[in-house]
């Protein structure tokens, strides 16, 4: 007979005609009436969503399988400390076996993709809480996350009996003391304290085992077992990571003591993280247990694997002998279960690395050298090669126009900006910040601020001084820029790389046009909304590329377009000084300045912060960073220095920092490689005067500290080149 399957989703309501169900015991109580055959096998699927109940699986032949471990977490928290309501138990608490979240008492059982969660909290204030009390023949929990604090997960049965009356009150308070086995597999345990323990013959294979903090000098104890006396095996891991959380000192954990003298706890090629100790077992002030116990390991590996420590009553295991105690061997019975079913058990601790979690991989199969060589045959084939200053004019002419292409924008459509106010505010120093938008193609908008003091600096023909200030990343757009006051996110971000260098120009009376790139700020994509702390500050340029490199766009060549459409608006106000305007911007913001200075030659001036280095070093070898950096075919035509040399003669000031990590591996070899370019250019148009270079002390950010200096002698250098 085929199995019944009964489907849960988290406040079905209107979905119960569909047969779902709102809660995973409704379900289990319509599978007990409606499948009364316990023979027959029964399915609970449960969607996504918190389950806050408790849940008892009382019928055999039972799968409860979620959709995933991490979308489906069942969850309560009960303490033994808690009253118990009833006025029953010791003291009229609830004790430890009245807490859990799912009890399983019933053979046959299979719990699948699932959390399962006591969160009461820290037991020194709430007792000992189960997530999951397991007392069932063939048990297999699989590919479940068991969370809790003290006695997280309960092995049963309980042993023959309570050392203190009232100990065990409880569903199996009175029932027969049957060793049930169980089979955890790839499971995640964590807790603190005996966090594994009881009398079950359980196989725990390829799990995390995590130990949580408690901040003490004995963080905690992973298992402790209870194995009847005769019983042939106990708790037994094989290929389990012992892990802890961030903050667990070091040798603070045990990795068990015996709940009972006849314990049997057995570790076989596992991985041991440096917070167990280095004796790794408790006796627990009870000598009967050295004889009677069984703690024994064999292949451990990691931090504290060395069992040179452990007392003389633990065992270690010949690799010869580790085959009685294979999972075939432990879950076997009279039965021959075998929940994986058939031969085979090869795990890889013994190759993870010092964090536990993952494999430490000693040989990669990279293929960065062969794209080194092929940059190194292909790569600039553009590049300058004549050798007097007409020929650098008219392959600045060719340049410019294949890079366009190469970027997209000759594809993009003109309209009519249409320009909106948005806003004004009015900020200290007499500044106005107007917030406006305009469309740079049709149905695109761009918002950007304009920054305007009160008594602003003037070019030649009277008019006002003004920059233009594209933004880089990790700033929440244009906001750092013209340094939006009173968001601790933005402020964050201007104290960690001087972001606010659209409000320091204004400051020194200028005009400043402070716009949003796409994909940020309010130009962020739908995957990139909200209001979540990440989301504001970062952008979606990798879904901006995504959808704009099959239409054979680049988000470079797109931010390019949009800003040459400011610049198209602020010559259109007729207040601003076109013969003197200028371009600056750091990191992301410093990309954007080199493509529109580059295409773009109303830019009068240029000063590019934290992005001026070879591409082989500082994108292909980084390769981490944003989409908006690569367009197809870029680099078989162009290294940065050929961009940067289409600036020249125009006044540019490149910025770079010492310890940049975006310089790439050769730090500011790989810079100055560039710039040799760069000056060579400016060689050729005679005006070597106009290419300045500075190194900042520090990683990754805007220097400040000669910055009005600079920007002053842009002003001067301009202004003769406007004058000539």
């Amino acid at each position: 007979m085929d199995k019944k399957v009964f489907k849960v989703v988290a406040g079905a309501g209107a979905l119960a005609g569909d047969g779902a169900y709102p809660t995973v015991s409704a379900a289990l109580a319509a599978a007990c009436e409606q499948v009364p055959d316990e023979s027959v096998s029964v399915e609970v699927r449960v969607a996504p969503g918190e389950y806050r109940e408790r849940v008892e699986i009382r019928r055999p032949n039972v799968t409860l399988v979620g959709e995933t471990a991490e979308s489906v977490r069942i969850v309560y928290g009960l303490g033994a400390f808690m009253e118990s309501g009833d006025g029953s138990g010791v003291d009229g608490k609830l004790g430890t076996f009245r807490t859990y979240t799912v009890l399983v008492d019933a053979a046959d059982v299979a719990l699948r993709n699932l959390t399962i969660e006591n969160d009461a909290g820290d037991g020194r204030e709430v007792g000992q809480g189960l997530a999951l009390y397991a007392d069932g023949d063939r048990l297999v929990v699989d590919s479940c996350r068991l969370l809790g604090h003290q006695d997280t997960l309960f092995c049963g049965p309980l042993p023959p009996r309570e050392v203190k009356p009232g100990g065990f009150i409880g569903p199996k308070q009175f029932a027969p003391r049957v060793v049930g086995r169980q089979y955890f597999r790839r499971c995640l345990i964590a807790g603190d304290v005996d966090f594994i323990f009881g009398g079950g013959r359980a196989y725990f294979e390829g799990c995390e085992v995590r130990s949580l903090n408690r901040n003490m000098d004995v963080n905690g104890y992973v298992t402790a077992a209870s194995t009847p006396e005769g019983e042939p095996f106990g708790l037994v891991f094989h290929g389990c990571s012992f892990t802890a959380e961030v903050g667990v000192a070091d040798g603070t954990v045990y990795l068990g003591r015996p709940w009972r003298e006849f314990a049997q706890t057995v570790l076989l090629d596992c991985w041991l993280g440096a917070h167990i100790k280095a004796e790794g077992w408790w006796d627990w002030n009870k000598p009967a247990a050295h004889g009677g116990s069984f703690y024994a390991a064999g292949a451990l590996h990691g931090p504290a694997g060395d069992v040179a420590g452990w007392p003389e009553w633990a065992h270690a295991i010949a690799p010869a002998d580790a085959a009685r105690l294979s999972r075939r061997a432990v879950l076997a019975g009279d039965d021959g279960w075998d929940p994986e079913g058939g031969e085979g058990d090869a795990v890889e601790t013994a190759h993870l690395s010092d964090n536990g979690r993952t494999l430490h991989i000693q040989a990669y199969f990279e293929d960065e050298p062969a794209l080194r060589r092929r940059f190194a045959r292909d790569g600039r084939s553009a590049a300058f090669a004549g050798g007097s200053a007409e020929d650098w004019l008219a392959w600045r002419g060719r340049s410019r126009e294949r890079l366009a292409d190469l970027l997209g924008i000759s594809l993009l459509e003109r309209c009519e900006p249409e320009p909106r106010v948005l806003e004004r505010a009015l900020l200290p120093g007499g500044i106005t910040r107007t917030k406006m938008a305009i469309l740079t193609e049709p149905g695109v908008w761009m918002p950007f601020y304009l920054l305007k003091p009160a008594e602003h600096k003037r070019g030649a023909d009277g008019r006002a001084l003004c920059w233009v200030c594209p933004h880089g990343h990790q700033g929440a757009g244009k906001d750092s820029i013209a340094g939006v006051s009173g968001v601790p996110a933005t402020d964050d971000a201007i104290r960690r790389f001087n972001y606010d260098y659209g409000l320091r120009l204004a400051r020194m009376g200028y005009v400043v046009a402070c716009p949003d790139a796409r994909g940020w700020g309010e130009r962020r994509d739908w995957k990139g909304q909200g209001d979540q702390e990440q989301l504001y500050l970062r952008g979606t340029c990798a879904n901006q590329a995504k959808m704009a490199e099959p239409l054979g766009l680049s988000v470079a060549g797109l931010n390019t377009w949009d800003l040459m459409r400011l610049v198209d608006y602020l010559d259109a106000r007729g207040d601003v000084c076109m013969d003197e305007l200028g371009c600056l911007g750091f990191s992301g913001g410093g990309e954007q300045t080199l493509y529109l200075a580059a295409l773009d030659p109303r830019v009068k001036k240029a000063f590019i912060s934290g992005y001026l280095y070879g591409y082989a070093d500082a994108l292909l070898h980084l390769n981490g960073n944003c989409a908006c950096n690569y367009a197809p075919g870029l680099w078989r035509l162009f290294d940065m220095g050929d961009i940067a040399s289409l600036i020249a003669p125009r006044p540019l000031v490149v910025q770079s920092c010492e310890g940049d990590h975006l310089n790439g591996p050769r730090g500011l070899a790989n810079v100055d490689e560039q710039l040799e370019v760069v000056r060579a250019a400016y060689d050729l148009a005679g005006h070597d005067e106009n290419l300045a270079h500075e190194v900042c002390p520090g990683g990754h950010h805007l220097g400040v500290f000669n910055l009005e200096e600079e920007i002053a002698w842009l002003d001067d250098q301009a202004r003769k080149d406007c004058e000539r």
